[in-house]
């Protein structure tokens, strides 16, 4: 695919002609990663080297264990080329093949004179089988074949057989003649195997050709010969052996010698064949592969279950992290709002996230006469009265989207609402500062405001229920309820963070002093509210107000305050309890 966007793309030419680059780099490619020396070693001229093709594919078995490898046959060779067959179970690959050729020849040998054509193709749907010519100088050319191959010594067959156990001759009828002897062993003592087609007892893996005898003497010695067991072994139905090596022609018997080795890769490889180590020949390197292998293999498992173990631990410290991050950012939402959170915990600096609001409601609630009888109380008592003040009114605030920027000595609560309807970054550089946030969690999520209400409503609303709630914080002095002021402002306000180590979310303005003192100014048990809180509550006629008159505001003019008495029946909201059903915004000041 992507060869054909390449010739489309560029105008220049065919998807073949990308496919023979990409094959001439693959061995750069394969440099890079260690292959060189494998490659250096392999061969001592072009020639040689494609001979050995398929040796080295077979090589690398057990460091590509899933790969089905082409297949590279040398059928015919004079001093002026060789003629290659190319097979693969994998189709359209013939022109990259093509090109590693290439590239090995000019890499490796530096053969530049090469010449390679594609001479017939005799592909189906279910393989490629390519014929090649490859022409260069080939004047080194010796034939090869197996009946031109030296030949052993006359010796004994049972020398022979004890040097090879692991061999199997077969006359020209591709009928076994004789087998080593741990070969007989795999197989049940009631198994006749003397005799019969080579075909019938073993199944020919590699090369993919017909089990003939002149196509068998066609492929000469330097292929390499896989077969597996058709009938069953000693060790049981599911017991397999697979054998490897290479055909010698026999020319005083006229008979093919099979001289092989079993595959083995694992222990487990050697009970299904039902063998031992000391089957193994001790000339070769099998057994010490094979227990090197072993102990490998043994390693390998314990490295496994030690990242299995440190995955595990890895998942445990990951979940902890997030219940710590958690807490760490509702603890953030508990003193700022929701999104200058999120933004700290995201890395951006503090002092960058200074905000004005034009339009924010800001109450206080004093309750009274507590500093005064903490005097007479123990210790114990004070904690006891203290801690279930402040649970009290957490749990009332919960239910709002209202943000408790401060709780003061005095002691006195201070709230604000709509701290995110407006602010004086400009859209700009609010979303660049919220690109760099940290998600908020989906049930977090911004919803529409159901009810419709402006930050002054929610105040008020929680303002009723702070009243409400006073009733069952019991001073111990007089064994009546506390009394409480309550007293609210609508207008203009500052936020930002200050501290490096202990982070505070304060408010700064006008609004915050004016507030403050409309509570001052205020009666016990009454909510006392300011002119501009009044604009915004009249709206929606959701409340009944009374007006008190002309208030002396500390360093202010004189101006109408009012008293919030009540919650009208015919509005959209008829009573108190209905804050429950609101949800609440990731941003903090916003009541759903």
């Amino acid at each position: 695919m992507e060869t054909c966007c390449l010739a489309d793309i560029l105008h220049e030419g065919t998807r073949d002609t990308y496919l023979e680059y990409f094959g001439q780099d693959f061995f750069r490619y394969f440099n890079n990663f260690g292959y060189h020396k494998l490659f250096r070693i392999a061969a001592r001229n072009f020639r040689d080297f494609l001979f050995v093709i398929d040796q080295l594919h077979d090589s690398n078995r057990f460091t590509f264990p899933q790969m089905r490898s082409p297949l590279f046959h040398v059928t015919e060779e004079d001093d002026t080329g060789i003629t290659l067959e190319y097979k693969s179970v994998r189709q359209g690959f013939t022109h990259y093949a093509i090109g590693s050729l290439l590239g090995a020849a000019k890499t490796l040998f530096k053969e530049t004179n090469l010449r390679l054509y594609i001479r017939n193709d005799l592909s189906t749907s279910d393989y490629t089988h390519i014929v090649l010519w490859i022409q260069f100088d080939n004047r080194t050319y010796q034939s090869q074949n197996l009946r031109n191959s030296s030949c052993l010594p006359n010796i004994t067959g049972l020398t022979f057989f004890k040097v090879f156990p692991f061999s199997i001759v077969m006359d020209s009828s591709i009928n076994i003649r004789y087998m080593g002897g741990n070969i007989k062993k795999v197989f049940p003592t009631t198994t006749i195997i003397i005799g019969r087609p080579l075909n019938e007892v073993f199944r020919l893996i590699r090369p993919d050709i017909h089990v003939e005898w002149d196509k068998i003497l066609s492929y000469g010695q330097h292929i390499v010969f896989l077969m597996e067991n058709r009938l069953p072994l000693r060790s049981g139905p599911s017991g397999r052996i697979r054998l490897k090596g290479q055909m010698k022609y026999i020319k005083n018997k006229n008979m093919l010698w099979f001289l092989c080795h079993p595959v083995l890769g694992s222990a487990d490889d050697m009970v299904s064949a039902g063998l031992h180590l000391t089957d193994l020949n001790l000339f070769d390197g099998t057994s010490e592969l094979l227990v090197t292998r072993m102990h490998q293999t043994r390693e390998m498992e314990n490295i496994v279950e030690k990242e299995k173990l440190c995955a595990a631990q890895l998942e445990y410290v990951r979940t902890q992290f997030l219940q710590y991050r958690k807490q760490n950012q509702n603890l953030l939402c508990t003193i700022m709002p929701k999104h200058i959170a999120s933004m700290i915990q995201s890395g951006i600096p503090t002092f960058s996230l200074c905000e004005s609001y034009p339009l924010v409601t800001i109450m206080f609630v004093s309750i009274m006469d507590l500093k005064i009888s903490t005097a007479y109380l123990k210790p114990t008592q004070i904690i006891e009265i203290l801690d279930q003040t402040i649970n009290v009114f957490d749990d009332i605030t919960e239910k709002y989207d209202v943000l408790k920027v401060k709780t003061k000595s005095d002691p006195s609560y201070m709230f604000a609402a709509g701290l995110h309807e407006r602010s004086n970054i400009s859209p700009r550089d609010f979303g660049l500062l919220m690109s760099f946030a940290l998600p908020i969690n989906d049930e977090e999520k911004t919803e529409k405001n159901l009810l419709g209400l402006n930050s002054t409503e929610i105040i008020a609303y929680l303002s009723f229920e702070l009243l409400r709630a006073n009733k069952d914080l019991i001073n111990p002095m007089t064994r009546k309820p506390f009394g409480i002021k309550i007293g609210f402002h609508t207008g203009a306000a500052i936020g930002g963070i200050i501290g490096d180590q202990n982070l505070q979310y304060c408010l700064f303005g006008d609004s915050v002093t004016i507030a403050r003192q409309i509570m001052t100014a205020g009666e016990t048990d009454r909510i006392h509210i300011s002119q501009t809180a009044y604009r915004n509550l009249v709206t929606n006629n959701r409340f009944a107000i009374e007006y008190r008159g002309q208030s002396d505001i500390k360093d202010r003019n004189m101006s109408g305050t009012y008293w919030l008495t009540g919650i009208n029946k015919n509005s959209s909201t008829t009573g108190i309890n209905t804050t429950k059903k609101l949800l609440r915004c990731p941003y903090s000041g916003s009541l759903l």
